[in-house]
């Protein structure tokens, strides 16, 4: 009778560790986001799992899986190393697609699997090679967005042309008339003033259409009735609202971005050049020309 009990104790002991394996995917924050000529995805994983992970499945379908059955041999796309956390499909068609990413272990696989996770919600396409990346686009559900730098001021930063340091003998041996000697004052008194003033939003292409769910969607939804509105002011309070929790990491740039442009068109320059400074690794030249300008706009402030 004892050793029933015992067996007994240890058959559920060991369901009871198999059910809380598989009751968490072990990959969470999944982050799926087009890019020219394919799509990108990324992942984080738990500190701790029981199995050991020793590796990442990536399946990748055209319609939404929700569990492991629908999963089928030709989904899968790649077998990764267990020190891996992202991978780039290349792909050259237009297909929506959806990405789930499973860990796998000695003892066999996570099979758990939960949207928003390790699986994305909302269908993604490969983003379509286009002539700018300042291109002027109008989302569809917000008022217009004003999203092109073709100002040649703005394309870089203009340096002040040297005074001409004549004496008065130098002057009177010149080969030049006074009118052709004082052009270099006359254009630098010009200059004076002028900085480096960004005039005009950018918008990136992932925030143009409404996704399904998600930090993607909670995102567009803090944008659409302030910044799209140039209401700058409550844009700020919304971005810092949305930041407040914790999101995945592209949309936590992309975010910061968005807030430094609110600090920057509400003049508060400084703590817009902090926003662009925490975004340069992630957008280095886009980056650059944002605190290039708010460099400028805070010395003459």
């Amino acid at each position: 009778m004892k050793i029933k009990k015992l067996v007994t104790s240890l058959i559920f002991v060991l369901l009871s560790h198999a059910v809380f394996a598989q009751g968490r995917p072990v990959v969470s924050d999944i982050s799926v986001v087009p890019r020219e000529g394919g799509i990108f995805v990324k992942w984080a994983i738990e500190s701790e799992t029981n199995p050991v992970y020793t590796g990442f499945a990536v399946f990748r379908d055209t319609k939404q899986i929700s569990s492991y059955d629908q999963i089928t041999e030709s989904n899968l796309i790649a077998e990764l190393a267990s020190n891996v956390r992202d991978y780039f499909d290349e792909t050259k068609d237009s297909k929506e697609y959806f990405y789930i990413v499973i860990a796998t272990t000695e003892k066999g696989i996570y099979k758990m699997i939960l949207p928003s996770m390790n699986t994305n919600v909302t269908g993604v396409r490969p983003k379509k090679k286009s002539k700018s990346n300042e291109e002027v686009i109008t989302p569809k559900e917000t008022a217009k967005i004003e999203n092109s730098f073709t100002d040649p001021s703005e394309k870089m930063r203009n340096i002040p042309l040297p005074k001409a340091q004549l004496t008065g003998d130098q002057k009177k041996a010149s080969l030049f008339g006074e009118k052709a000697m004082n052009a270099p004052n006359t254009l630098a008194k010009n200059y004076i003033g002028k900085k480096n003033k960004i005039t005009k939003m950018h918008v990136f292409e992932e925030d143009l259409v409404c996704p399904e769910g998600g930090d993607e969607y909670f995102l567009f939804k803090a944008l659409k009735g302030t910044f799209a509105k140039k209401d700058f002011k409550n844009a700020i309070i919304k971005l810092n609202d949305f930041l407040s929790v914790r999101r995945s990491e592209e949309t936590t740039k992309r975010a910061l971005f968005y807030l430094g442009e609110s600090y920057y068109f509400t003049k508060d320059y400084q703590n817009a050049l902090y926003k662009f400074l925490e975004t340069q690794d992630t957008y280095p030249e886009l980056s650059k020309k944002w605190i290039d300008s708010s460099l400028d706009l805070i010395e003459i402030k």
